[in-house]
């Protein structure tokens, strides 16, 4: 007798992807490809690097912020999350993605300066 493998999110395998249920179909997005995500109401839009179009799950950001690596990604406002990879550059407490630019609000500033406290170069 084969014994069948069950995974539950405490015991899966690390991985660098997620799957997300969009246009009743399953997409595997890598968390590499992932630039940011935007809160729409009760979606979220996922903006990645390889997409011309943006992903849109019917997903909150509660849930879209538990389901990725808190060492690659964070929340920088209620309605964004960024690929802390991603970003280019910070302004007056902007985060510049490309030609993109989001604010970072008062809510999440201080976990944010520390993040970026710790890689600054003096």
């Amino acid at each position: 007798m084969t014994e069948e493998v069950i995974f539950t999110r405490e015991t899966a395998p690390a991985k660098d992807y997620i799957f997300v249920r969009c246009e009743s179909k399953v997409h595997r997005v890598p968390f590499d490809d992932i630039l940011y995500i935007e809160g729409m109401s009760e979606y979220v839009k996922i903006v990645t690097k390889n997409r011309v179009k943006p992903l849109l799950p019917l997903l909150s950001m509660r849930k879209m912020i538990d389901g990725l690596p808190k060492d690659r990604f964070m929340r920088i406002h209620r309605s964004y999350i960024v690929n802390l990879d991603a970003i280019d550059e910070v302004q007056r407490m902007h985060v510049i993605i490309g030609e993109d630019s989001f604010p970072i609000s008062e809510m999440y500033k201080e976990q944010f300066v520390q993040f970026i406290n710790t890689y600054i170069v003096d």
